[in-house]
C-alpha cells in the first residue's frame, strides 16, 4: 500500500488570544501518510443517503486513540471524522477513517 499524502490528526482545544478571551483552536496530535481516495460506487451511494457532504476515506497504518470527535488536515482543508475509524480485520496495521469536508 503506497501511503502518499501528508495529513494531520488534530483535536480540538481552547486557546486564548491577546486579551486573554477563549477562542477555538486546533492541535495536531500526530502527521502520518495515508492513501486518500473519494467514496465512490455503493459505498458512495450509501453516504449520500445520510450525509450531503462530500465523504473522503483515510488509510493509513494504524494509530491509536482516534476518536471520532477528531479532525483531519489534508491538502490545507479541515475534514470531520464521522464514524469511528476501522481497524482493518483487526490486525491493528492499518486505519481506514471516513470524514467529510469542514467548509471553513
Amino acid at each position: 500500500m503506497k501511503y502518499r499524502h501528508l495529513i494531520e490528526i488534530q483535536k480540538k482545544q481552547n486557546i486564548y488570544d491577546d486579551a486573554g478571551f477563549p477562542k477555538e483552536g486546533y492541535e495536531t496530535v500526530r502527521k502520518t501518510y495515508a492513501d486518500v481516495n473519494d467514496l465512490y460506487g455503493n459505498e458512495k451511494y450509501l453516504a449520500k443517503q445520510f450525509i450531503q457532504e462530500k465523504v473522503t476515506s483515510f488509510k493509513m497504518r494504524f494509530i491509536e486513540g482516534i476518536t471520532p470527535d477528531m479532525f483531519i488536515l489534508f491538502q490545507g482543508q479541515r475534514y470531520e471524522i464521522i464514524e469511528h475509524p476501522d481497524n482493518v480485520k483487526y490486525e491493528n496495521k492499518e486505519l481506514i477513517i471516513k470524514a467529510r469536508l469542514v467548509i471553513l
